[in-house]
């Protein structure tokens, strides 16, 4: 028995729509492998650009350590043997000189004395070895002591918790970024009292610098970056984030500023403990 016109007609149909699906389904199924790979080569162009900044800026870091590392000794070796010889001169000089002379003399070997006091510590504070062999929490310490040779700031400090050690590597990049967040509070914060807090917990590092200076709008300081060409606040984001840290700033016109840095404990960030 023959089909029907009618029942060739609906297989027809029936065909032709399984076939639309079918060939619908194939084109779905490509465009979205398409889409697929599309997403992951974005994902891989976008991992390869982060990991491209990051290792420039390590790069960039480690040009600037070992620059910072070749001034050290230059200021440890050449003009603290200077000054060195300056107060000798002056020391030989002075029983030869009247009694109006021998005051400024002395006054002059006493400066000679803090100058070269200043150079030695400025000079720790930029070799990375030194940093590495005291550990963050004493450099942080001694740069806070220079602070008060200046005269200039009241400086509180406090440390809470049992103190450990991270990575040399992380502890040379909190010790820069700190001393960027305390150079932006000498330069602009016009701040009388300056207080640091070190928190060590178990799964937490944490460091707050608090001024109370004028303090700044944030957001008009990041829209106006480019145009001042400034790089404090972005440098202080980059070099948290090689460590893994979070930053957060908080200012208020008038009420000063309070950064606080925190960093994740984990075996990528830990180091060994005090001994």
């Amino acid at each position: 028995m023959h089909p029907t016109s009618s029942e060739v007609s609906a297989i027809t149909i029936i065909v032709s729509t399984v076939l639309l699906l079918l060939f619908s389904s194939v084109i779905i199924y490509f465009l979205f492998l398409y889409q697929k790979k599309r997403f992951l080569h974005q994902k891989e162009v976008l991992e390869l650009r982060e990991t491209f900044n990051q290792t420039l800026l390590l790069s960039k870091l480690e040009i600037q350590e070992q620059t910072l590392d070749h001034i050290s000794k230059e200021l440890h070796a050449n003009f603290s043997h200077l000054v060195s010889l300056i107060n000798i001169n002056l020391s030989e000089i002075l029983p030869q000189s009247t009694d109006t002379m021998k005051d400024n003399i002395s006054e002059t070997k006493s400066l000679a004395k803090q100058l070269l006091s200043e150079l030695k510590a400025l000079s720790a504070s930029l070799n990375t070895d030194h940093i590495i062999h005291i550990g963050f929490s004493k450099a942080l310490d001694n740069e806070l002591k220079r602070l008060i040779k200046t005269k200039k700031f009241t400086v509180t400090s406090s440390k809470t918790g049992e103190e450990f050690r991270l990575r040399p590597e992380h502890e040379i990049i909190l010790f820069r970024l700190c001393q960027e967040v305390l150079n932006n509070v000498i330069q602009y914060a016009q701040a009388k009292t300056i207080t640091a807090n070190l928190i060590y917990s178990k799964n937490l590092f944490r460091l707050e610098i608090i001024d109370d200076g004028i303090g700044f709008d944030i957001e008009e300081s990041d829209s106006q970056r480019a145009q001042k060409e400034s790089t404090g606040l972005p440098n202080i984001r980059k070099r948290a984030h090689l460590i893994d840290a979070n930053v957060d700033i908080k200012s208020t016109i008038g009420h000063g500023t309070n950064v606080t840095i925190t960093i994740p404990i984990n075996e990528y960030t830990k180091g060994q403990k005090y001994y």
